[in-house]
């Protein structure tokens, strides 16, 4: 498959914003996907973000990667010198379709790498094992990238001297209110699966009414991450809850229901 890469244009950013859903007409997907949109336009250069796109021979876009300092809080990691890749895609049909080898996410890499070559002193990723689809440690080990001494999921690729950066601290202390289900949540519009469910929460902590406290923090904001050392946790009355993808109305309905009935 012949790919290009270009630096994300205007004429991109939806494609980015729906994390290359561009078919996809649900109301609540526009939702999210609008609020990513204003946050790449809005929010992007200020962390130092550069996103390329990777096209096909028709100029279609086959998938995209973000790239910035490690030092922003939206690399996820403790840092310093270093260039995070912080989310890297391919379009989701050929995801489906388990199509692998067809050079999009090296091109984009390469493209990178060349890119960070002039400014930092390696790349840094936070990659995952397994069979888990999104940033897999097994395609960062075939692009040269090592595995961090200080934490199992980091990789690091360095063309020059420079110490592995670290998983941050989490630190989360739970605020009780007497009566109430609170829930605390971290997050950043930065990720479109994020945004999605940051209005799952939203909506359907509206319809609890006053029997809910919602209290957003915004994990791209340095102060916030360097106090709390997270960029996505929800928390309902202290106890965490993770689905992987976005958290379901559904299921938080049921986790809010069931703290209600444990406060009374």
């Amino acid at each position: 498959m012949a790919v290009s890469v270009v630096d994300a244009g205007e004429e991109y950013w939806r494609y980015v914003s729906l994390c290359t859903h561009v078919d996809e007409r649900r109301p609540d997907t526009l939702r999210a996907a609008e609020m990513r949109l204003e946050w790449l336009r809005q929010q992007a250069v200020r962390h130092g973000m550069r996103t390329k796109v990777a096209l096909g021979r028709d100029g279609k876009p086959l998938g995209f990667v973000h790239m910035l300092p490690v030092e922003s809080p939206l690399s996820g990691m403790i840092g310093r010198g270093l260039t995070a890749i912080p989310c890297l895609t391919i379009d989701y049909q050929l995801v489906y379709a388990q199509r692998h080898g067809t050079g999009v996410g090296r091109a984009l890499m390469q493209a990178c790498e060349a890119e960070a070559r002039a400014s930092s002193k390696g790349l840094a990723v936070y990659a995952y094992g397994g069979d888990f689809w999104f940033m897999p440690s097994a395609f960062f080990q075939k692009m040269g990238f090592v595995q961090g001494s200080k934490s199992p999921n980091i990789w690091v690729k360095r063309w020059a001297d420079i110490e592995d950066p670290v998983e941050p601290v989490q630190c989360y202390e739970y605020a009780a209110v007497p009566g109430k289900v609170a829930i605390d949540y971290f997050w950043s519009p930065f990720c479109f699966t994020v945004c999605k469910e940051a209005l799952n929460i939203r909506d359907v902590a509206r319809e609890f009414g006053d029997e809910v406290v919602l209290r957003e923090h915004r994990a791209d904001d340095p102060e916030s991450f360097a106090r709390y050392g997270m960029l996505r946790a929800l928390f309902i009355n202290g106890k965490s809850r993770f689905w992987g993808y976005e958290a379901p109305k559904e299921e938080l309905r049921k986790e809010i229901t069931k703290a209600l009935q444990d406060l009374s």
